[in-house]
């Protein structure tokens, strides 16, 4: 279902589950941050797999409070994320795919995670990252 996030333009996918597609627009406020963060508890909870396709070429970034609840509430679940989740992230500007991937390197996330310029390639690293369960449906073969 794909569901707006509380007092926001931004959205959540799950339509395409095991891949979830989070649309990041404008300023996230505490609301919209705390939202996805439940949001997330869930599809952890399910125990299955799950790639998540942030796609943050609208978004304005974080404030420092709030990278630090994000980055908080990631390292309680890390025994979690580590066998359920892997991450694409996808940001327009050169300057935040860069610093992105450095940070990543210093501080490596104990899920697969990879930033992308557009949503095409993201979404086919996920796919082939979570396996063939992953990958859309083929059609029905007619044997006519």
């Amino acid at each position: 279902m794909v569901t707006p996030l509380p007092v926001s333009r931004s959205s959540v996918d799950d339509t395409t589950w095991p891949i979830v597609t989070v649309t990041w627009v404008d300023v996230l406020d505490a609301v919209v941050l705390e939202d996805f963060l439940t949001r997330l508890d869930r599809w952890l909870q399910r125990g299955e797999r799950f790639g998540l396709l942030i796609d943050a070429r609208q978004a304005r970034g974080l404030s420092q409070e709030q990278r630090n609840r994000l980055i908080a509430h990631m390292k309680q679940r890390a025994p979690l994320t580590s066998q359920l989740l892997a991450q694409a992230s996808v940001h327009d500007s050169l300057v935040q795919r860069t610093l992105f991937s450095a940070i990543n390197l210093i501080f490596r996330n104990p899920f697969p995670s990879r930033v992308f310029s557009s949503l095409a390639p993201a979404r086919a690293w996920l796919e082939t990252t979570l396996g063939p369960a992953s990958a859309p449906p083929l059609a029905p073969l007619n044997h006519d």
